[in-house]
């Protein structure tokens, strides 16, 4: 379950990536109210820019804007582009092959180009490219016992796409043992539609079962010996992420515990495998895996985004784990952020309107952490920011969901708007889009959501309703952007809602935690009451909602309809989980822990104990070579519904993997359709 997001964003693994129902939240080209090919004077005076077909240049000293002809711009520069990667680290080798999802490059050819690593029948050989020699560095590998790759969950949960790296200056390798002798594996079968079948195991460490032992060792060229790294080896840990610092002398790796409450970068010894911590975190729920590190010119000073206050922000620190400064402050949310090293500055984006949490804003400050400023001062989401050379000056577009684009010229040291360079007419919204919201359940958070209309809506009408969603940890659906159209199935009579329930991203660690040891639970709740807010409404046919999702998206439809059966009449389960309980240690146990430490957790969380209650239609769509969420999911869930005496319906593609086959959205959008007969 990948995913992930923003820089310095929350970024976590989840089932899907892609929401069920992609649709454009803005116009394309540009039209009224936005900007394009934005320049600045050399000598500061002027902002030259597009709009509406023009060239305009507008006189940052008396505030004057005029149309220009190409030929009357002054010498211009472009706007100012911050870093946000820093540093590079240092060359580990070039990684050969492509790995699929799950997988690890096969082989790795040394930073001078000499040797080639390669994954070889479960062990490590060294190749030299140029006269074919031959090195066995590993001899004992076997199915159980592996050198020179990982686990699939490991690839899977952790990105871990690399098993074997050398150090820059191709004197040594490392690379990973793994160790799956406790691991039960998973049996899916391929040939469903030929004659016969086969047997497609995995090494699949399911929730609360036993982990593979990741290990890792450095070989050394010159004495032709391995050394084992002095981290890991059990199946209570994890240790991944393997890098080196800009300057290629610090080999590093992420270590953290099996629960992923506490993470550990570590700095290893090439000489003797010993290990020493450069920077910690610890959560009461989760850790991030895997924070990104940004290297300043030094190579050895980075900022670090910790979350200890309960938001993301920044610090200073250096590779012998000394904290200089803490450089960011607030309670909001940082999501991006750029880095001007020479003018000792630092440029971020947050979710900290006090209008709305999901408006993003630009702000800056000084890398010493003192003369921190929000920019953008008007409550409306923010983009396409244009920061002057000399950062006196920002171009930014604003808008909101039913308000078109707009754009503003900001002055960075106070704030102000001193100008409005292009405006949208007010009465070319769409009208297609509304946020709206409400208090959870507990009392302790605003929960906002979007319904989309169709084109033409008409009031005095009822319209089924259908709540397409994915929902999962650190995930978002919907953005703050204007809305041009709504999604596709308005087009065919419905209303389309979408929530960001407890457990998504951009809001701080209390809003993102409020889910942990409940999936399923918390966040289908806020999507089951913004349906019954919602259905208050006259247009609203509260008989008539079906909801639907993909994966993540595809579990929290079936939990809908199971959990809530007085709000939905009809779920497409796409690709679900069923049970925490069938799907893999690293990132159910990052949001629920074991079964066997939260055993109320997991069974209110599957749908399965709610099968008594169920009294609407399901359709249930499953892939049968689906390695991730693997199909017994969607069985397990039948079997429940026979033994009750439950009607359903299904769908499986027998050579179908998590994406499932083709005619999804076809039979999707009949069963929709047939159950609740949109238009009558």
């Amino acid at each position: 379950m990948r995913f992930p997001l923003f820089t310095a964003f929350t970024t976590l693994c989840i089932i899907c990536l892609i929401p069920l129902s992609s649709f454009s939240q803005s116009n394309s080209g540009f039209g009224s109210g936005r900007v394009s090919k934005v320049q600045w004077s050399k000598d500061g005076r002027f902002l030259i820019f597009r709009s509406d077909g023009k060239l305009y240049q507008f006189d940052l000293q008396t505030l004057e804007k005029k149309v220009v002809k190409k030929d009357e711009v002054p010498e211009s520069v472009n706007s100012w582009r911050g870093k946000t990667r820093g540093a590079a680290a240092a060359n580990s080798g070039r990684q050969l092959g492509r790995p699929t999802r799950g997988r690890q490059h096969t082989g790795v050819v040394s930073p001078d180009g000499k040797w080639t690593a390669r994954y070889k029948n479960w062990n490590v050989v060294l190749e030299k490219n140029d006269s074919k020699d031959v090195v066995q560095v590993t001899t004992k590998g076997n199915e159980k016992i592996h050198y020179g790759t990982a686990s699939w969950v490991y690839g899977e949960e952790l990105n871990q796409t690399t098993a074997m790296w050398w150090t820059p200056d191709s004197k040594k390798l490392i690379y990973y043992r793994f160790d799956d002798t406790n691991v039960q594996k998973f049996y899916l079968i391929r040939g469903w539609s030929e004659i016969n079948t086969r047997l497609y195991p995995e090494y699949y460490p399911k929730a609360g079962a036993t982990n593979p032992g990741a290990s890792m060792y450095v070989y050394d060229l010159a004495s032709k010996k391995s050394i084992r790294v002095g981290a890991g080896g059990t199946g209570d840990e994890y240790i991944y992420n393997v890098r080196f610092s800009p300057n290629g002398d610090v080999m590093m790796l992420n270590w953290t515990d099996r629960l992923q409450h506490h993470l550990k970068v570590l700095a290893v010894d090439l000489q003797t495998g010993n290990c020493r911590t450069i920077v910690e975190e610890k959560q009461k729920t989760w850790q991030r895996n895997s924070p990104r590190m940004f290297f300043l010119k030094n190579k050895s000073q980075f900022l670090w985004p910790t979350d200890k206050s309960g938001y993301t922000h920044y610090e200073l620190r250096d590779l012998n784990g000394k904290l200089h400064r803490t450089i960011t402050r607030g309670n909001f949310q940082i999501l991006r952020y750029f880095v001007d090293e020479e003018k000792n500055m630092m440029a971020f984006t947050a979710g900290s309107s006090v209008k709305n949490p999901y408006y993003h804003q630009f702000h800056m400050v000084d890398l010493d952490g003192n003369n921190q400023r929000r920019v953008t001062s008007l409550d409306y989401h923010h983009s396409n920011f244009q920061l002057s050379p000399d950062h006196q000056w920002l171009v930014a577009q604003y808008e909101e969901p039913n308000k078109p684009p707009c754009t503003a010229l900001y002055r960075t040291r106070d704030g102000k708007m001193v100008a409005s360079l292009a405006v949208s007419d007010p009465k070319s919204a769409a009208n297609v889009a509304e946020v709206f919201s409400f208090r959870s359940n507990d009392g302790k958070h605003d929960i906002y959501g979007i319904l989309y209309k169709p084109i033409g809506f008409d009031p005095k009408k009822k319209y089924p309703v259908i709540n397409a969603l994915y929902g999962g940890p650190g995930s978002m659906e919907f953005s703050s952007r204007y809305v041009s159209r709504p999604p596709s199935q308005c087009n065919r009579g419905y209303l389309v809602v979408k929530v960001n329930n407890r457990g998504t991203g951009g809001r701080g660690k209390a809003f993102l935690s409020a889910a942990y040891q409940r999936l399923g639970d918390v966040d289908i709740q806020d999507h089951a009451d913004a349906i019954r807010l919602l259905r208050k409404r006259p247009y609203v046919d509260g008989e008539r909602v079906g909801i639907v999702g993909h994966s993540y998206g595809g579990y929290m439809a079936a939990m809908g309809i199971f959990k809530h059966p007085d709000v939905y009449a009809a779920s497409v389960n796409r690709a679900g989980v069923t049970t925490w309980k069938n799907y893999d240690t690293i990132y159910t146990e990052r949001y629920m822990s074991t079964p066997q430490l939260n055993p109320t957790g997991y069974k209110v969380g599957a749908p399965m104990t709610y099968v008594k209650d169920f009294k609407g239609k399901i359709l249930i769509m499953h892939g049968m070579l689906d390695d991730n969420v693997h199909p017994n999911n969607a069985f397990q869930l039948i079997e429940a519904m026979d033994r009750a005496n439950k009607p359903y319906e299904s769908r499986f593609w027998p050579n179908a993997g998590h994406g499932l086959g083709r005619g999804a959205g076809t039979s999707q959008r009949e069963f929709f359709d047939r159950i609740l007969k949109p238009g009558t």
